[in-house]
Order: C-alpha cells, then sequence, then structure tokens
C-alpha cells in the first residue's frame, strides 16, 4: 500500500538519511514551546500555590497531585493504542492535535485562575481534565516525531530541536514570574494568572502551524481499526529495550520532580534568596538552552545511550554542589543552579530518540504500529515521576519538621531541607546510569533493524501486488 502526504501538508515524508527540511522542522518543535507553559507551573508554581495562598496544606496538595498523575497510568496506554488505531484521511497524528487544544484551553483556565477558596474537589477536577488533554496532545506529538525520519541521527536532531523548544518556553514562561517580581510586584495568583495567558495565546498558534507545515503519514480510514488490548498490553512485559527507557526516564522524572518542587523551599528558607528564585530558575533553563547544541553534538560522536550516561554523570557532580551554599551565598548558589542546568535537556530528548529506534525494532517484531502506545508509556512514566516527586518530597519535607508557612523553621528542619534537594535526586540518576550503560539499540544496531525492516515491507507490498 502506498503512503502519500495528505492534503495541505509540505513535502513528502521523508526517507531514511533525509533530513527534514527547516519549516517543517520549526513548525514540529514550535508546538512544544506552550508547554512550557504547562508542565513548569505543575511541579514548580501550582503545588505551593494550592498549598499555601489557596490554603489546601501541603499533605492534601501532595496527595492530588500524585493521584492525578497516578491515573494517567490508566489513561495513557489507552490514549495510546487509541491514537494507534484511528487515522483519518488527514494522516494519523495531526487530528488529535486538534481535538487536544480546545480541551486544554478549557481546563488550563480553571487550573491557572483558581479563586483564593478553591476546594481541593475544584482542584482535583480540573487537573484531570488538564491531565486528559495533555495526554492527548503529547501522546500524538511524540510519536508524530518517531514517523517523520528512519535515520538514528535525524532523530536526535528532530527530538532535539523539541526539546530546545520546550525549553525555550520554560524560559519564557518562567520569565514572566521573574519581570513580575522585580517590576510590578504582584502576589503568586498574578504570577501563576501570566503563565495561564502564556499558554492560552500560545497553544492555539502553534498547533495551527504543526497541523498545517508538518507532514503527516496518511493511511486508509479503516485501517487497523481493531484494536488487540491484550497484545497492547502484552509489551510492556516483553520488549525490554523499551522497558529500560521507561524505567529510566521514570527514575529521571522523579529526580527532576523532587529538584522543582523544592527549589523554591530551598532558595526561600535556606539560602533566603526569595526575592532572586525566578530569576535564578530563569538562568537554570537558559543554561539548559545553551547546553542543547553540545548534548546533540555529543550524541552525534558517540551512541546516545552513552552520552546520557555522560549528562547522568554531569547532574550527579551537579548535585552535591547544592550542599554547600549557604544564607546568602548567592554566587554559590547561582553557580550550582547554572551548572545543573546545562545537562537538564539532555535526558528528556536522548530517551525520546532512544523510544524512536525501539519502536522499528518493535514494528520487525509484531509487524504493527505501535509507535504512539510506546510513546505513551514515557508520557507516563514522566507524569507519575513528576507527582511521585511532590508526593514522596513533601511528605519527607513534614517528617523532617519542615513547614512552608512558618518562618521558624529549626536548623534541623533546613539541614532536613538541603540533603533531601541534594542527595535524593542522586539515587535515582545512579539507577538511570545502571539501566541505560549497556543500552543495545545503537546506531549499527539501529541501521540492521532498518535495513531487516524494509525488506519486510518490500516482500509485503510484492505479496500485496
Amino acid at each position: 500500500m502506498t503512503n502519500t502526504t495528505s492534503p495541505g501538508t509540505a513535502g513528502s515524508r521523508p526517507s531514511m538519511g533525509e533530513r527534514l527540511k527547516a519549516a517543517p522542522l520549526a513548525a514540529y518543535a514550535a508546538l512544544t514551546f506552550p508547554m512550557g507553559g504547562l508542565g513548569l507551573p505543575i511541579t514548580v508554581y501550582l503545588p505551593p500555590l494550592y498549598a499555601t495562598e489557596v490554603g489546601l496544606g501541603l499533605a492534601l496538595v501532595g496527595t492530588i497531585f500524585m493521584l492525578t498523575r497516578i491515573f494517567d497510568v490508566v489513561t495513557d496506554p489507552i490514549m495510546g493504542v487509541v491514537i494507534d488505531h484511528y487515522p483519518t484521511r488527514w494522516g494519523r497524528r495531526r487530528h488529535w492535535i486538534a481535538l487536544s487544544v480546545p480541551l486544554l484551553l478549557v481546563a488550563a483556565f480553571f487550573v491557572y485562575f483558581p479563586s483564593p477558596d478553591a476546594s481541593a474537589g475544584y482542584l482535583l477536577v480540573w487537573m484531570l481534565v488538564l491531565y486528559v488533554g495533555f495526554t492527548m496532545l503529547t501522546i500524538a506529538h511524540q510519536s508524530w516525531g518517531a514517523e517523520l525520519s528512519t535515520d538514528y541521527a535525524e532523530r536526535n536532531r528532530i527530538y532535539g530541536w523539541r526539546e530546545v523548544a520546550i525549553i525555550l518556553g520554560m524560559i519564557s514562561v518562567l520569565g514572566l514570574p521573574a519581570a513580575l517580581e522585580l517590576t510590578a510586584g504582584v502576589d503568586a495568583f498574578g504570577k501563576v494568572g501570566a503563565m495561564g495567558w502564556f499558554l492560552i495565546i500560545t497553544l492555539p498558534l502553534t498547533a495551527l502551524a504543526a497541523i498545517m507545515l508538518v507532514p503527516d503519514k496518511t493511511a486508509p480510514v479503516n485501517e487497523e481499526r481493531k484494536i488487540e488490548w491484550r497484545q497492547a498490553l502484552r509489551v510492556l512485559a516483553t520488549n525490554w529495550s523499551m522497558a529500560r527507557i521507561v524505567a529510566a526516564d521514570m527514575m529521571t522524572s522523579l529526580a527532576i520532580g523532587i529538584i522543582g518542587s523544592s527549589y523554591l523551599f530551598l532558595a526561600r528558607f535556606v539560602w533566603e534568596l526569595a526575592g532572586y528564585s525566578s530569576l535564578m530558575l530563569l538562568g537554570y533553563f537558559v543554561l539548559g538552552f545553551a547546553g542543547m547544541p553540545f548534548w546533540m553534538w555529543l550524541a552525534k560522536r558517540m551512541s546516545k545511550h552513552r552520552a546520557l550516561c555522560v549528562a547522568f554523570i554531569w547532574s550527579i557532580v551537579a548535585q552535591l554542589v547544592y550542599l554547600f551554599p549557604g544564607s546568602g551565598d548567592f554566587g554559590l548558589a547561582l553557580f550550582a543552579t547554572f551548572f545543573l542546568g546545562f545537562a537538564f535537556g539532555a535526558g528528556p530528548f536522548l530517551l525520546r530518540s532512544m523510544m524512536a529506534d525501539v519502536c522499528d525494532k518493535d514494528r520487525l517484531d509484531t509487524g504493527h504500529n505501535r509507535t504512539a502506545l510506546l510513546y505513551a508509556l514515557l508520557t507516563t512514566t514522566a507524569k507519575v515521576g513528576a507527582a511521585v516527586s511532590v508526593g514522596v518530597t513533601y511528605a519527607l519535607l513534614a517528617w523532617v519538621g519542615f513547614d512552608p508557612s512558618s518562618t521558624t523553621n529549626t536548623p534541623e528542619a533546613l539541614d532536613g531541607l538541603r540533603l533531601i534537594f541534594a542527595l535524593l535526586p542522586i539515587v535515582f540518576l545512579v539507577a538511570a546510569i545502571a539501566l541505560i550503560w549497556n543500552y543495545p539499540i545503537d546506531h549499527a544496531a539501529q541501521a540492521e533493524i532498518r535495513r531487516q525492516l524494509e525488506e519486510k515491507q518490500a516482500a509485503d507490498a510484492t505479496l500485496a501486488d
């Protein structure tokens, strides 16, 4: 069966070794720009807002955020299977992008603009709706990237620029509260509200550009409509390359989530630099943006998994630096933040580039295109890791006696906050290195997989003729 590009796309789907042209690559990556206005506040700003300003408390907010993300353990694989099995005459992925946008816009309005007396039920319901829309958008978008090229190195370029756009979105959305801190002096509600407007304005524009400019593989409307749920679930237990990537992504998400959910507390109570916290976080993501060309170059010079291990080791060293800044140590605290930020983008883009290679192996072994399902597993680990990290971190902070609503935390409580922030992420980074160090699919292995897959597809086409 011949694959063609659907109406309205720019050019045909690139073949192995072909570079994706600049315009569709930019449009594909740009869609992740507003995602920065979603992912960063969920981890860093929304939990403290609802816990302190709204008054729901640390334990309750931590539980709600953990439960809503764990809910995605069920919804993400289901959404992945559905996206794989329901293409349209416009393509396999773009219609799911279009469906996700209005859902996200409505949910974001309620989540980012709560009243000061919002209830726990209000937060729970609208976070669930927000996550459903976010799930649809991220799974469709990530699996779309895997189908834009079959080349090992070109996938680094596609997912690398995708991560660049995410970091730019984070820098932009973080620049809002940083600027407001220095100029307008708005409260926490005003800062989070500014982030909400960022998402509401930029998401429809970038989604429209992706829908119009990015090539999307078309398929007959009735192709692969039968959903084999048992076979879809079996992939969780049989694809070991996929399992290692998913587990490493979970470890990475846990480490990032711990850092994100406690950074503002560290800056305010240990460093006593609350007025500079947003500005320092902005520098963190600026360094993440600056570091992306290096990690993309390193992944080209060596295999993806070894470049990923180098980034994890870099992050471990950076975490140890956080043991030293004390009250008023702005220079050392800023250095530690910049040092850690340089490796921020390496993990997400390399793991997603590696998953694209796993999708080829899965298609060779099973004969089915389950790209969205496999990427759904990554969105699940990212969300669950972030949510569990919030719940675990807040519970540990309460256990050591830290109270963010108090101005008289004991030295022991502040030392506990510092140790949790600096050392707990290292445990998960070491586990990620152990999972990835001897990963089997390198450049040569992926080339052999593609050769066998193309031979199989050619034989199937001959039989069809």
